[in-house]
């Protein structure tokens, strides 16, 4: 079963190499409130993403940046331990991820689908647009952006 995130980004995606693939490492914080201690306490979460595709490297350059939200979408997750500033930390690591939809901030209420790998359709004029089918996913009803708490990466 798949598990699907989504958080406010407090740092831009780290950019690296990984072979013929550019990755974007993400980090994810959520808050909670814990009955047992009585406090609020955060979840978090890290992932990667991969293309090498150079139009959606170029996306995610410009748009997996500081204060983005994202929604991400992992096939498996893993408890990770290390050792933080404040001692042990625990981290989910999210596997075999996908980005649902990005709102950087750049185009006031409006959200951006991240773009698919695979090659869009080429239009034919001599046939006839096809009819519209529902929103596409990532488009928020009522035209206002909603309201995400911001969540540092605790580690």
């Amino acid at each position: 079963m798949a598990t699907t995130i989504t958080g406010k980004l407090n740092k831009a995606a780290n950019e690296f190499q990984a072979g013929a693939y550019t990755g974007f490492g993400i980090r994810l914080g959520k808050q909670y409130y814990d009955r047992e201690t009585k406090q609020r306490e955060w979840t978090n979460y890290e992932a990667a993403v991969f293309t090498n595709n150079t139009q959606q490297i170029e996306f995610y350059r410009q748009n997996l940046i500081e204060g983005a939200v994202i929604e991400v979408t992992a096939e498996a997750e893993k408890i990770k331990q290390f050792q933080g500033q404040n001692g042990l930390s625990l981290s989910i690591e999210l596997i075999d991820c996908k980005l649902g939809y990005v709102n950087s901030g750049s185009q006031p209420q409006q959200y951006q689908q991240a773009p698919q790998q695979a090659p869009q359709p080429q239009y034919n004029p001599n046939q006839p647009p096809a009819p519209p089918q529902g929103q596409p996913m990532g488009v928020h009803q009522g035209g206002q952006q909603p309201n995400f708490q911001q969540a540092p990466y605790q580690g």
